[in-house]
């Protein structure tokens, strides 16, 4: 009888696995592409790119990436493991920042505001991995919109992303300090 019963646990596992790839391993990306300056078309060397993935509700993963002198970047896949059935892993969240530019995603309360403010703004951004994605930052034109792209670098839901993300928050700060915000340290909840 165990025999039966171990053998019908195994073929359960098994053939859940087999009908759901992302039953145990969930993984995105990795996202390649090109951070350019919106007016002139230059490469931006050193923005942070950053994503955080959740599976359903809870933390999985976070990487970041910064721009190399040509402004391109590969953000590495994120990846983790769960046990429950029936998760699935959520689309990435990602930030593009600089500090002096407004970031990535667009400041605006609708996607017409959104394309306004970034031109070449789809909202389909790093959905699809295979893509190459051409982000292009504009540069603030008051404090305000400084301070609300500021705001917008620190999306993430989950604190242990910010762990993970120390280039990110090395800039949020550097900007923050601009801004004669002092430091921010870790977004608080």
């Amino acid at each position: 009888m165990k025999k039966l019963c171990l053998t019908i646990a195994i073929f359960l596992l098994t053939s859940t696995n087999v009908l759901s790839a992302d039953f145990l391993y969930h993984s995105d990306g990795p996202y390649k592409g090109k951070v350019v300056d919106l007016e002139i078309g230059k490469p931006i060397e050193g923005a942070v790119v950053a994503a955080e993935w959740t599976l359903t509700h809870r933390f999985c993963d976070a990487k970041e990436t910064v721009t190399d002198k040509n402004g391109e970047f590969i953000l590495p896949k994120g990846s983790c493991f769960s046990f429950w059935p029936f998760t699935e892993m959520d689309p990435a969240r990602v930030v593009v920042f600089k500090p002096g530019y407004l970031g990535y995603p667009p400041l605006g309360a609708s996607p017409e505001e959104r394309r306004t403010r970034m031109p070449g703004f789809s909202g389909h951004e790093f959905q699809n991995k295979k893509e190459y994605n051409i982000i292009k930052l504009g540069r603030p034109k008051t404090r305000r919109e400084r301070e609300l792209t500021l705001g917008d670098a620190e999306i993430f839901t989950f604190d242990e992303c910010y762990e993970k993300l120390p280039s990110l928050l090395r800039l949020v700060n550097e900007e923050a300090r601009n801004l004669g915000l002092g430091e921010i340290g870790r977004p608080q909840r």
